[in-house]
Order: C-alpha cells, then sequence, then structure tokens
C-alpha cells in the first residue's frame, strides 16, 4: 500500500491543507479577529461532525456488503459441495476455492478498518484543531481587553496629566 494514492490519502492532504492555511491566515495576520476565529473553529467542528457521521455510516454499510459477501460465499461453497459431492477432487478444489474468498474478505476488511481507523484520526485531528483554534480566539479576546484596559489607562493619565498642566486638576474634590 506504500506510495500508493488513495481516497484516504488524498481526502488527508486536503484535511492538512485546509487546516494550514486557515491556521496560517490566523498566525499570520491575515485574520487575527477572535469572531473568525471563533466562526473557523465552529466550521472545523461542524465538518468534523458531518465526516464522523459519514465515515460511520459508509463502515457501517460497507460491513452490511461484507457479510452478505460472506454469506454468498458460504452458500456457494454448500451448493457447490453438495453438487460434487461423490466426487472427492472437486470438493478439495471447492474448500480451496472457499478458503481463498474468506481469505479475500478478511484482506478486504483489514483494509477498510485502516481505512477507517486513518479517516478517523484525520477527524480527531480537525476536532483538535478547531479547539486549538477556539483556545487562540479566547486568548485573542483575553489579550484585546488587557490591551483596551492598558491603552485605556494609558490615555487617562495622559488626560489627567494635561489637565494638571493646564490648571484645570481636581483637588479636593473640586475643578480648580
Amino acid at each position: 500500500m506504500a506510495g500508493r494514492v488513495t481516497r484516504t490519502s488524498i481526502h488527508r492532504v486536503a484535511v492538512i491543507l485546509a487546516c494550514r492555511m486557515t491556521l496560517g491566515g490566523f498566525i499570520g495576520g491575515c485574520g487575527g479577529d477572535a469572531r473568525v476565529e471563533l466562526a473557523a473553529a465552529d466550521s472545523m467542528e461542524t465538518l468534523g461532525a458531518s465526516m464522523a457521521q459519514t465515515l460511520s455510516e459508509y463502515h457501517a454499510d460497507l460491513a452490511r456488503v461484507d457479510d452478505e459477501r460472506q454469506r454468498a460465499a458460504i452458500q456457494a461453497f454448500i451448493d457447490r459441495v453438495r453438487a460434487d459431492v461423490s466426487d472427492e477432487a472437486a470438493t478439495d478444489t471447492h474448500a480451496d476455492a472457499f478458503q481463498k474468498a474468506l481469505e479475500r474478505l478478511d484482506t478486504d476488511r483489514r483494509a477498510a478498518w485502516e481505512r477507517y481507523t486513518a479517516s478517523s484520526d484525520n477527524v480527531a485531528t480537525l476536532h483538535e484543531i478547531a479547539q486549538d483554534l477556539r483556545r487562540l480566539a479566547l486568548n485573542s479576546m483575553s489579550l484585546d481587553d488587557e490591551v483596551r484596559r492598558y491603552f485605556g489607562d494609558v490615555m487617562k493619565r495622559r488626560k489627567e496629566t494635561k489637565e494638571q498642566v493646564s490648571g484645570k486638576g481636581i483637588t479636593n474634590g473640586q475643578q480648580r
């Protein structure tokens, strides 16, 4: 499987690129607004939930199809053995074919499980990025509040200094 381009690998690259572009814009200064970051985090959470539901439904559908394939292989084996019950060579051939069919089913199930877990990891990564983006937005909001308070204090002190210099300062609760 190494080196093959699959839907899962394309999907993984798309998720990574989308996340990098989103975070790159925020960290690089193209965004920086906490509301935008929160909206992006919400969008990522919604996308992740949708992807998780789609993956779950797909995996359940695939499991049903695999079960049907297994039942069909078993029934075909039974039918062949019944038809050739007196021919030992034919029943041996049917047994080998049945064993190979079951091995293919197991291989397909393992491959499907690997794709499912890889996609689930992508969903988990998307949720993690959304949480980090939300945390970044909340930190940004608190930093904005601190900056506003700091500049508010600076402006207040500046105004008080100007008033004292111009003689309009307040002394003992009364204006001069």
